[in-house]
Order: C-alpha cells, then sequence, then structure tokens
C-alpha cells in the first residue's frame, strides 16, 4: 500500500475519533435547539452552519461550543451567536442579545442583516441604531388583502417591533390567487387573525395588535386619534375610493406619515410599479379620484411651483404612493359597470378585472420599502396640506 494512502487513513481515524470524542464529552449541545449558529468566515470564504444537518456540522458546532460557549439561565453552555458578512467588521455586526418569551434569542440573527443594509447607506449610524429605530416603531397596516398582507408581512421580517392590523374581513377561497394569508385551512378565519399568528411565528418579539374593524369616512379620523402618539407610521392597503380618501385625508390632518397603495386590479407587470408622490400619479383610476376629491372638497389645490413657469408642475402633497405605470387593462365584458372603480370596502371577493399575487405582492413590498426606509434612516415624510389662496 503506498506511503501517502497510509498518512490519509490515519489522518481519517484521527479526525474521526476527535469528533466521537466530542460528541461524547458534550451530547446536550448537538440539539439544534441548544446551539444557535449562523455564518462563519473561513478562509475569506462564507458558510452557514446549521447545526444537525449532518454529523460532521454537529460534531464541529458541538467542539467550536466548547471553545466559545456562554452559560445560559440554566448554567449550561450555549453558543453565543455571531452574524458576519465579507467586509463587515465584528465590533459592526454584533447585536445585543435579548431574551424572549421563546428562550435565548439574539436580534441580531433574524434582522441584522436588515440593519447592515441602512447602515451601510449612512455611515453616521450603526447596525444597531438601525435595529432599535426599527424595533421601536409602531407601524398600521389599513386593509390586510392582496396589498396589505404582503406588506404586513415585509415589516415584521425587516425588524418593525410593533405592528397594527386593521381590518374586519374573512379570508375566501378566492383570495389564493393574490392574498399571502389565502390557504386551505384559513378560509373562513379572520384575516387580522390569520395575519397576527403568521408574524408571530416570525419573530415571537412583534408586538402585534388587532383592529376589527373597517375604516370608514365617520371613524378614520377617531381610529387614528386613538393610536396616537405611538403611531410612527401608516400603509394604506384600501381598495375603496371614499374610505381612502378619508384616511388620507386624516392622516395629513394628524401629521401621520403615510404610503398609499393605488389599484392592484387588471395590471400583469410588476417591474412596472413605483412610488411617487401622489400629486404625481398617472395611470391609476383609484388614486386619481381620491386626488380629485381632496382637490375640489378638501382643499389641496393643484398650485404652480414658484418661478417655474409651468403650469403642471405642482406642489408635492408629500403622501408618497405606490403605483404601476402600466396601462390598467379593461374587461371584455359588455357590463360597462364592472369597469368603474368600486367605491367601498364591503365588496365581492375578486375583482372583473383579475388579479394576481406577484402584482399585489410587490405594490406590499414597496411600500414597506418606503417606510423601513424612512423609519431606518429617520427621515420620516411627514404629509401637509396646501390651503387654497
Amino acid at each position: 500500500m503506498p506511503w501517502f494512502t497510509l498518512l490519509l487513513l490515519l489522518a481519517l481515524s484521527t479526525t474521526a475519533f476527535s469528533v466521537s470524542s466530542v460528541n461524547r464529552a458534550s451530547p446536550s449541545i448537538t440539539h439544534s435547539h441548544d446551539v444557535l449558529v449562523t455564518r462563519r468566515r473561513f478562509g475569506g470564504r462564507l458558510h452557514s452552519s446549521i447545526s444537525g444537518s449532518s454529523f460532521a456540522s454537529t460534531a464541529f458546532i458541538s467542539s467550536l461550543a466548547l471553545s466559545r460557549g456562554v452559560p445560559n439561565n440554566n448554567g449550561e453552555s450555549r453558543l453565543k451567536a455571531e452574524s458576519l458578512d465579507v467586509g463587515t467588521s465584528a465590533s459592526a455586526a454584533d447585536a445585543n442579545v435579548v431574551d424572549g418569551g421563546d428562550g435565548y434569542v439574539d436580534r441580531g440573527l433574524r434582522f441584522s442583516g436588515v440593519g447592515r443594509l441602512y447602515a451601510n447607506k449612512d455611515a453616521t449610524i450603526t447596525t444597531d441604531v438601525v435595529l432599535d429605530r426599527l424595533s421601536s416603531a409602531t407601524v398600521a397596516v389599513i386593509g390586510l388583502g392582496g396589498v396589505g398582507s404582503w406588506a404586513a408581512e415585509s415589516l415584521c421580517r425587516s425588524g418593525i417591533g410593533n405592528l397594527i392590523l386593521v381590518d374586519l374581513d374573512d379570508i375566501c377561497i378566492s383570495n389564493t390567487n393574490r392574498q399571502l394569508h389565502a390557504t386551505s385551512s384559513a378560509v373562513g378565519r379572520m384575516k387580522i387573525e390569520e395575519m397576527k399568528t403568521r408574524l408571530l411565528d416570525i419573530n415571537p418579539q412583534c408586538n402585534v395588535t388587532l383592529i376589527h374593524d373597517f375604516v370608514t369616512v365617520e371613524n378614520a379620523n377617531s381610529l387614528l386619534q386613538s393610536l396616537l402618539p405611538q403611531l410612527t407610521a401608516c400603509i394604506d392597503a384600501i381598495d375603496g375610493m371614499t374610505e381612502k380618501t378619508a384616511l388620507i385625508l386624516a392622516c395629513v390632518g394628524l401629521g401621520i406619515p403615510i404610503i398609499t397603495c393605488g389599484g392592484a386590479a387588471g395590471r400583469m407587470d410588476p417591474t412596472q410599479i413605483v412610488v411617487d408622490d401622489l400629486t404625481k400619479v398617472q395611470e391609476d383610476r383609484l388614486l386619481f379620484k381620491c386626488r380629485k376629491s381632496l382637490r375640489q372638497d378638501h382643499g389641496f389645490p393643484k398650485v404652480a411651483m414658484p418661478g417655474s413657469g409651468k403650469k403642471n408642475r405642482v406642489r408635492k402633497w408629500r403622501v408618497p404612493a405606490v403605483y404601476s405605470t402600466e396601462v390598467q387593462q379593461r374587461t371584455t365584458t359588455n357590463n360597462a359597470s364592472l369597469n368603474d372603480i368600486n367605491t367601498s370596502s364591503f365588496r365581492t371577493c375578486d375583482g372583473a378585472l383579475g388579479t394576481a399575487c406577484f402584482v399585489t405582492g410587490t405594490y406590499g413590498f414597496v411600500a414597506a420599502c418606503k417606510v423601513v426606509e424612512m423609519i431606518a434612516l429617520d427621515k420620516l415624510v411627514v404629509p401637509k396640506k396646501l390651503v387654497k389662496g
């Protein structure tokens, strides 16, 4: 037998003996719930280690836990998780350890990636500062349908610490094509209750408040007032023009940052979804009707910019709107009324124009993106009302 083969066999047998010895010495540490390990850098490459995935990885985690373990409340040895990315120093990546309801939880394990994303954009803040801002923020999502359900989950997965869900609708089978919570087992359940269960499974530390109600012209202002002063921002995912206008008007009056979402029905191209001030919206009949009502009935005039010499340029209302530049399709049916914007939230589960999750979901993602950005960078866009004259 060649000498190098003998050396290889000797090395393998030595490794196997060492691994088995480590496992016998610390059997409890090999369980996935006892060891928390995230990405670590080895030889310039980034690896993901998952405890219990294989004999080798279990042995590695066990030995690592023995050498770098920290005691928990029960006096057992646990590995203090680290989250390191290429180009990020250990001090910048460290996250505070918090003791949550589900045991030993490191905030950095869930959300440090989001923190680094915005910390890298602004050199004056750290990852922990971003995470503090997100975890202390309170965001209300009004309407938990095809747009709001995706927005709520995006906010939760971004580390928003307090979420308020407002809706009074239940899940029906025809929601399947566009709403995140619509599954066979969830049909008939309340949307906000199903979303709360899902959100707490994503982040048990998130505070989720449910308001079983629809926003109406009569209650929009009082509902928002009841959420102050904790409320940081609001996402408007209502599909009724009258209620949407009332919500925008209430947020403007109370100085609450709001992201309003346009109509997703009749659109197939998510790449044409953008966000801009409500005064700039195009190709969206729902937001067009809201804007018209705000101008004609509530003192939001179209005002020329000073010195611009262009009548088509208007002052921004500081109300970001998510909409699509795609021309909305119309139905081929002879029933023209189906093409009209429904002005009530009390409506059938699906409309005649048709919808798809990759469009409604993108609306929700863009809305959540804008909210998270404003909070993480501490640049809240507070709406203002322009009075005629």
